[in-house]
């Protein structure tokens, strides 16, 4: 791997962890975004039902006013009618006290409807409030922040395999320069023994040439010989 490779898988590094820094920075507004929304739908959701407790509250406070004021009139108008009639006794007893009891037991009916009103209500706000937690949760998810470690290993290891590759080359260049100087000694050692087999050869022409001239020489001294032996007998005309 060259330099510009190196800068490169360098630069796509660097490119990567600032990309993941934005998407980390947009995903955090997003989610400060959503936490306010849903905080001011969730005051919003308490505050009317609030609200309805107060109206719920309120109404039943009148109800018992006008039920007790409803009870002490009739009360009232019954005991002054029996003195205007000049009735007394048992009877104008029993109906003050009929009068109380319908009160105290339009009270007690007023105080349990309150009562599961409450409980509802609390059973809501409970509800409402671990929905709200729910959700916060859904959307306060953790923000995967930039791997700067990743990187910082990515470039690591790009900067590791450019320094083993220089060294592999360097490596393969020492290989290939040792090969070019054996197939150099390879080629001047055939020129040589190209050259010894030339002179061998022309040497064992010359030699051939040689036993050839002295094969001849003999033979005509050979013949000069004989030639000599058969003189006498030769007549001259």
């Amino acid at each position: 791997m060259g330099l510009t490779a190196m800068a490169m898988s360098a630069a796509s590094q660097a490119a990567n962890v600032g990309a993941q820094r934005q998407q980390a920075k947009a995903q955090e507004a997003s989610q400060l975004q959503a936490s306010v929304s849903e905080m001011e739908r969730f005051q919003l959701a308490q505050r009317a039902e609030r609200g309805r407790q107060a109206d719920e509250e309120t109404t039943a406070a009148l109800e018992r006013q006008k039920a007790r004021r409803e009870a002490t009139e009739s009360i009232a108008t019954t005991i002054t009618s029996a003195e205007e009639s000049g009735v007394s006794g048992t009877s104008v007893g029993l109906a003050v006290a009929e009068y109380a009891r319908k009160n105290a037991e339009y009270q007690a009916a007023l105080t349990l409807q309150e009562n599961m009103n409450a409980t509802a209500r609390r059973l809501g706000f409970e509800s409402g409030g671990n929905a709200y937690v729910n959700r916060m949760a859904q959307i306060n998810q953790p923000i995967a922040q930039p791997n700067y470690l990743g990187a910082a290993l990515g470039m690591g290891q790009t900067i590791a395999g450019g320094i083993a590759g220089f060294k592999q080359q360097g490596k393969t260049r020492e290989l290939m320069k040792l090969q070019k100087e054996s197939i150099n000694q390879q080629t001047n050692l055939a020129t040589q023994n190209l050259k010894i087999a030339e002179q061998t050869s022309q040497n064992m022409a010359a030699s051939l040439r040689a036993s050839q001239i002295s094969t001849a020489s003999q033979q005509a001294r050979r013949n000069m010989q004989n030639f000599n032996l058969l003189n006498p007998f030769i007549r001259t005309p």
